[in-house]
């Protein structure tokens, strides 16, 4: 036993017949950081969960700097972020930790390949000099804090921008996804860089975008390569009064995106999102020369809604429509059918998902 274990310190890798190769330090080390993590987050007070993520940062930095980091799964580390960019420049190592008042710490490693030893950058999550949504390029020093769920490599120029896709729970009342983006300089990480236009039309530039929105909602925030674009939920909140508090952003049931033009992210908007077509579906009835009930195969196509030379004659407008409710007296009118002061029609304005007035149509007092 004691041959085999310093057999698995000192000899990290072993060649077995066929060119077979086992990480065996790999392997260790995936068994032993699982057990701290099952600690971690069966703890049930700070104190104890303080003392496991301690332990967690600790052995995970030492073991980070071993090369074979970078491509062993680690699947055992099933609430642990382990993704790596999809050209091998760099892997992050990634978990969160929830206090007994629902707010949310992170915790990040981010490796590169250098040489014989990984370089392990760790980044610090920064709530005190920080504001919640930094404008500013950011270095692992001053970090605002998300999960990392899938990186974009984009060429500008000569460089390579990595964009980035986060997750936060943030607190009990408003969850947030971002965007963001990745870049070093030299063997520095940068974090943040103008390459999100702001909205459709605007000519500013944002280093970052956020998504915050009400903990009783589900957003999505993801690349969909049909359309070549990142798609999202637009946004909005549940009354024209509510601008700007988070609590009570929803989805409004249609779809904004991000596509990759001129070395930009071009904000677009009233994006028709689709899945992936199957290859075949089946269908039961009759065949196009036969009346026979039976089993069809065919190609499953899905069908533009606006679509003029659709089947059901297309339209004009895919945004499911406001219901007209009949009300002799409805709220917010006088008697005479004239808005009350403090209430207003909508006016459709801009889209943005990522400033206050964030919303389909805007309010316009009288």
């Amino acid at each position: 036993m004691k041959t085999l274990f310093l057999l698995s310190i000192f000899v990290p890798f072993l060649s077995f017949s066929k060119g077979e190769v086992i990480d065996t330090l790999s392997i260790k080390m995936e068994a032993e950081i699982n057990e701290i993590i099952t600690k971690l987050r069966n703890a049930d007070t700070d104190d104890i969960r303080f003392m496991h993520n301690l332990d967690l940062k600790d052995k995970l930095k030492k073991f980070l700097v071993h090369p074979g980091a970078m491509t062993y799964p680690f699947d055992l580390w099933t609430t642990m972020s382990t993704i790596k960019s999809p050209d091998g420049e760099f892997r992050i190592f990634n978990w969160n930790v929830e206090n007994d008042f629902g707010v949310h710490a992170h915790y990040c490693y981010l490796i590169k390949p250098n040489g014989k030893e990984n370089q392990v950058i760790e980044l610090k999550e920064d709530k005190i000099t920080l504001p919640p949504r930094p404008e500013q390029t950011l270095t692992a020093e001053h970090w605002y804090g998300a999960l990392y769920y899938n990186i974009i490599p984009v060429k500008k120029g000569n460089k390579i921008f990595y964009t980035i896709f986060g997750y936060s729970g943030n607190d009990r009342s408003t969850n947030r996804k971002l965007l963001d983006v990745f870049y070093f300089k030299g063997k520095s990480l940068r974090i943040g860089f103008p390459l999100f236009q702001e909205a459709p039309g605007s000519t500013r530039l944002l280093r970052r975008v956020f998504f915050e929105y009400s903990e009783k909602a589900i957003i999505s925030v993801k690349m969909n390569d049909n359309l070549g674009a990142i798609v999202f939920d637009h946004l909005v909140p549940e009354t024209p009064l509510l601008v700007g508090m988070y609590d009570f952003y929803i989805p409004d049931m249609t779809y904004d995106g991000y596509q990759w033009e001129n070395g930009l992210w071009l904000y677009r908007e009233d994006i028709i999102a689709y899945n992936e077509l199957n290859r075949k579906i089946k269908y039961y009835g009759p065949s196009e020369d036969s009346l026979d009930m039976e089993f069809h195969e065919t190609n499953d196509v899905w069908i533009n809604p606006v679509d003029a030379n659709a089947p059901n004659g297309g339209g004009t407008n895919a945004i499911a429509p406001i219901e007209n409710v009949k009300d002799k007296n409805p709220k917010g009118t006088k008697k005479n059918g004239k808005p009350r002061r403090g209430y207003g029609i909508f006016k459709k304005g801009p889209r943005s998902a990522v400033t206050g007035e964030s919303s389909r149509r805007k309010r316009v007092k009288n």
